[in-house]
């Protein structure tokens, strides 16, 4: 007897990325609620599910959803800003405009834009670091993308936040409230070596481990950035933050 599913996408070259790296040519998936309950020929799919839905998928091919690996979302609003300047130099306009303009409001529209963009490129998880993540948190659970969202950590004042600590406690709450979901992994985002210090960096590790959530942060971005730290600090910018317990801890 048939087992019931939802949906079955069949007919596809599925692209499995599973231990053994199996692709079925002619392939099928049965998906019932939020799991993909199996996968194989169509064949053999057809023969053991009904699905309300049967989707022909002919001449495709379905592949594992693509993971964004590091984005500021709601700053899609912020599209085109200067876009052809120098990182430093960019950001000495962006930063401004951020404390005056971005509030929950804005990164829940800027969240929800960008999260269409990435579905329509076939992108189901992100990791994330911006300000008030807690809003970007439930723009993007009531999508239903997947996504690890680092509330961002600075030395001086933010959107969020007036001082560091102050990020930080902001920081605290966030984990509190999302650690634990199905679709949402909290995390604590430093800025950067240089829009932090050493105490700021130890602090957020510290929160870090107390709460055993992942690290978000910005590395050797720019060959300026590397010759500043080493200028600086007479050292390269993985083993400065690394000085200061950030390579101790789930580092993305």
């Amino acid at each position: 007897m048939s087992k019931q599913v939802d949906t079955i996408l069949t007919g596809g070259t599925v692209v499995t990325m599973n231990e053994h790296y199996d692709i079925f040519t002619g392939g099928a998936i049965a998906i019932k609620d939020d799991a993909i309950v199996a996968v194989g020929p169509s064949e053999e799919i057809a023969s053991l599910y009904e699905a309300e839905e049967t989707v022909d998928c002919a001449n495709q091919v379905i592949i594992p959803g693509l993971v964004n690996a590091h984005t500021h979302i709601p700053m899609t609003l912020f599209r085109g800003l200067n876009d052809d300047l120098r990182l430093d130099v960019w950001l000495g306009y962006l930063m401004p405009l951020e404390r005056e303009f971005v509030t929950p409001e804005f990164v829940k529209l800027g969240a929800r834009l960008a999260c269409a963009e990435m579905i329509r490129s076939g992108i189901t998880a992100f990791a994330d670091m911006y300000y008030f993540e807690e809003a970007i948190a439930e723009e993007t659970a009531a999508i239903g993308m997947r996504a690890l969202l680092g509330q961002t950590v600075l030395v001086f004042p933010a959107p969020d936040a007036e001082t560091y600590e102050d990020a930080l406690v902001r920081c605290r709450r966030f984990i509190e409230g999302w650690n634990g979901h199905p679709l949402i992994q909290p995390a604590v985002a430093p800025h950067a070596w240089y829009t932090g210090t050493p105490e700021m960096d130890r602090a957020c590790a510290d929160l870090a481990r107390a709460y055993d959530v992942p690290i978000h942060t910005h590395v050797s971005e720019t060959q300026l950035e590397a010759n500043n730290c080493r200028q600086q600090h007479h050292m390269d910018v993985v083993s400065w933050i690394g000085s200061h317990g950030l390579l101790e801890t789930k580092l993305l």
